[in-house]
Parts: C-alpha cells; structure tokens; sequence
C-alpha cells in the first residue's frame, strides 16, 4: 500500500532538490517527491495530511545507550534529588532486586558527593545498590553490591583511611560492576528498557540509532542483542565494544566500537589530561589505551574492512588515537572505504583539529555537553579552569574537514536531537557556533555517513528510505535560542507513522 505524505515543507538535505511539498511512499521506500498533491491516485493510496509541518530526515542519534537509558528513566532517575537524604527515601521506595538507577551529579547535591556505602547500607542492608553518576564512568555502591559484583580488588575501588571500601567505584571496578549487574538482568528487562528508552527518541524525532554496547560480551549474547535491536521500532545500529576484530566480524555489522574506553570522563575526573585537574592537583585521569595498542586495533580492523570508534575525551587520549589514526593512514594511504572516527572528541587543541582533519576523521560529538556543562562557572571550567574555554570545538573541526555526526551519550544526556542541535548553534564560545544547517547535518545527512548510511538514510529523495520527523515549524525560521523548544509532531520510520503528538488528529 502507498501513502502520501501531503501538505508539508520538506526540506531534504539533498542539494539535488532541497525542497517538496509532498511525498508519495511505498514500500516503506520515497516513491517520489512532489511540489504539490498529485491528482489521479489510485483508490487505495492513503493520504496523510501533515497541516503544514517542517519536514526533515529523521534525526540520526550517533552514540546512545539503549538499555542503559531506559533502566534510568523515571523515579530510576535521581537527577532531581538534590541531597543524600533524597536519594536515599528514593531508594527505599523502589523494590528492584537489584537495584539499577542513578544519573546523579555530585555538584548538583547539597553535599557535594554521592552516599556512602554505610549511608546506602542503612537503607538496603540486603538488597545489591549500585547508583550511577551521570556520565556513567563511576558509581556509588553498597555492601551487597560490592559482595555480589566481586569487583573489590580491581583498580578503581576507592578506600578510607583504614582501607575499608568508602563505596564509590571507579575506572576498572566501576565499568566492571556495571556490567556484571547488567549480565544478573534478564535479556527480556533489558529488552524492555531498550523499547522504552527507544519510544522516547522517536517522540524527538529520531530513526536512527547507535546503540553502544560497552564491555565484551560474548558472541552469542551479542547475536542476541543485535537481532533484539532490529525488533524495535527505529532503526537501530548496535555497536559492540569488543577489541576482539574478529568476533565483531561475526556480527555480520561493517561499524563497532563508540565506547572502546581509551580513557574516562571530565566529570568523575578519569578523562586523560596532559596536566592536572584544577579541583585534583596531581590527578591527571587514566590512559587505558596507548597509541601503540590502538595502532594494533585499528589495523586489524581496517584489514578486515570495518570501521570503528574510540572513545577520547582528554587532550592525551586524544593525541594517543589521532597518533594512531595517524600511523594506520601511513600503512594503508586514505582511508577511503572506512569511516575512522573518536567520539566524544572534547578537550583538544588546534593541532588536534588539524590533525584530525587530515586523517578525515569522523567525530561523533554531544553538543549537549557544552550546553549542560559548558561556560562559566560550568562543571568543565570547575574541573578545567581556562582550559574549558577549548573544549567541543564543533566549528573548528568542521573547518578542518572533520565529519561531524551528533548524539546524546543517553543516559548521559537526553534522547533529544534538536537539544543537540541547539547547543550546537547556540555554543557557549561563539566561534564555535554551527550554522543550523550544519547543525541539521550532523543529525542527519553527515550522520549517516558514519554507518555508511548516505544512500539509504539521512536524506529525503526518491529510493531513500522513508524516515522523517514533521516538526511544528521550520528550524531555519526560529530564534536560535528556542530550537530546543521547537515541537515534534510526528515521526515516519520506513514509512510508517511509529509517532504522533497527542493533539495531532
């Protein structure tokens, strides 16, 4: 059965014919585009009128977390308490086995730290805690948790003065907690979660999905996960995290990796710096890969034709995955069938960008980390000092020949594509600002690109596949400072309509 998508103003992203007003679909395929409501269709033709929308590809999400986000949604997510003993009634009121939840930040409670083992003990002496911080590169446990998970002589286990675990987790100990616990969930729960934190991207106007699989599972939990993901109701790309070349071949997917930790985060101060935090002196964040183990990895994948991601935030994991980058282009020359990329790509220098750019790197950035965290007194210049001022340079790279793909790191940040965008127009250091069509790009028709995508997806043209968001008003209209408010209304996966705002008839 066709429909025809009617009564909109599309904007394609494809300098062939940017603009339509109408599109005839089939198949879950663009039939054709057309500048106005054909006459003579056939009976069975279903009309859709999209009263006037903005009509744009369906936004790209370029590394998320699906299970992950939809175990820390509602009263999972402690992001709104705002001291201990908040979050400690919060405990007491969920009656999770085992209890998953968190998305705190410490500087956003009254106490400036997250509970303590003996705090979490008093409230859950028998049922496993494990709470979160919000960029997921450490965590809070309890006794139980620590007993279950057995991570207590792994690097990362922080201790009091008399070596007794205070219950805060971090580097090795922290991502194998985690991912311990999430292996003590059934695959249905963690199904469940991924469907609930899917139904919430497509409400923001998301088709397509990176979901990052962190940790190395095995080959047949990966199987399981991937078929899982085609079950759902946008396009999801899963990624998996495993250095093992050729497990992931397996996996039938040409794109892993995202989350292939080549150190931690800014936040829980493990992101690889070359000098020392300004709140930490002598801490300098942890390097879990050197240019020389990436060299190996990116080989190997290259040889076997697959692209992948790393992830670099600090100024020194970033020169030791450029270095490496660097060093596979000099073996192999341009890289001309393989997407090469760093996500998260944060604290940089120029040298870097240009670097970068020269390799023709594909960046898979959160410009929501800048408008979260970014800016005066912000937590990156709390942690940083001046050298925040440096960070998330989006125009820069772009300028350098970078390609630019936008996401959430969701839990991290929202599933909000058109937040992204807005941080990214309206960045916190003015040079860095991207134009909203460059801003739309990097959701969309770039997007694509970095799971070789640009001919099927992240455009609107005849035999692409039919998946756009109709938004309230167009994007290129609006003041920059209220993108983030702009209203999806409706959002067509494969031609199917798999979300529709409740006062769109």
């Amino acid at each position: 059965m066709a429909t025809l998508f009617t009564n909109a103003r599309i904007t394609t992203m494809s300098p062939i014919r940017p603009h339509a007003a109408a599109m005839l679909v089939q198949n879950g395929n663009i039939e054709r585009l057309l500048d106005s409501r054909p006459t003579g269709l056939a009976k069975d033709v279903e009309i859709v009128d999209l009263q006037n929308a903005a009509v744009y590809p369906g936004f790209h999400d370029c590394h998320a977390h699906l299970a992950d986000a939809g175990l820390l949604a509602g009263d999972h997510d402690f992001g709104s308490c705002r001291n201990i003993d908040a979050m400690l009634r919060r405990i007491e009121r969920l009656d999770d086995p085992i209890l998953y939840a968190g998305n705190f930040e410490e500087q956003r409670i009254d106490e400036r730290r997250p509970p303590n083992r003996k705090e979490l003990d008093a409230v859950s002496p028998l049922r496993p805690v494990l709470l979160t911080r919000i960029d997921g590169h450490s965590c809070a446990v309890n006794s139980a948790a620590l007993e279950l998970l057995g991570v207590d002589g792994l690097e990362g286990v922080e201790r009091d003065g008399e070596g007794i675990p205070t219950g805060r987790l971090s580097m090795l100990a922290n991502y194998e907690a985690q991912h311990r616990l999430f292996a003590k969930l059934s695959r249905a729960a963690l199904q469940s979660a991924a469907l609930r934190a899917a139904r919430s991207a497509l409400a923001a106007g998301i088709t397509t999905l990176h979901n990052v699989l962190v940790g190395d599972d095995s080959e047949d939990d990966l199987k399981a996960i991937y078929r899982a993901s085609a079950e759902l109701p946008l396009h999801v790309i899963p990624k998996s995290c495993s250095t093992n070349v050729q497990k992931v071949k397996k996996l039938g997917s040409r794109v892993f990796g995202g989350d292939i930790f080549v150190d931690g985060s800014i936040g829980s101060r493990t992101a690889a710096l070359s000098s020392p935090y300004r709140d930490r002196p002598g801490q300098e964040g942890r390097l879990y890969l050197d240019r020389n183990q990436l060299f190996e990895l990116f080989d190997e994948a290259v040889e076997a034709r697959l692209s992948l991601g790393v992830h670099a935030i600090g100024d020194r994991a970033i020169d030791e995955a450029i270095a490496a980058w660097e060093k596979v282009v000099a073996k192999h020359g341009a890289l001309k069938d393989i997407r090469p990329a760093i996500d998260h790509f944060e604290v940089t220098t120029p040298d870097h960008i240009e670097r970068a750019g020269r390799c023709g790197l594909f960046l898979s950035t959160q410009p929501t980390f800048d408008y979260l965290w970014g800016g005066a007194h912000g937590m990156y210049e709390e942690r940083l000092g001046d050298r925040a001022r440096g960070m998330n340079r989006l125009k820069s790279a772009l300028r350098a020949g970078c390609v630019l793909c936008g996401g959430s790191d969701s839990p991290v940040t929202k599933l909000d594509a058109l937040l992204g965008m807005h941080a990214a127009v309206n960045h916190h250091e003015p040079d860095e600002r991207l134009t909203i069509e460059e801003a739309l790009r990097a959701y969309t028709s770039d997007a694509a690109k970095l799971a070789f995508e640009e001919g099927t997806r992240g455009t609107l043209a005849a035999g692409m596949r039919a998946d756009f968001v109709a938004i309230e008003q167009p994007l290129e209209s609006m003041e920059p400072s209220r993108i983030k408010d702009a209203r999806v209304i409706a959002t067509v996966v494969g031609g199917a309509i798999q979300f529709r705002a409740e006062s769109v008839a």
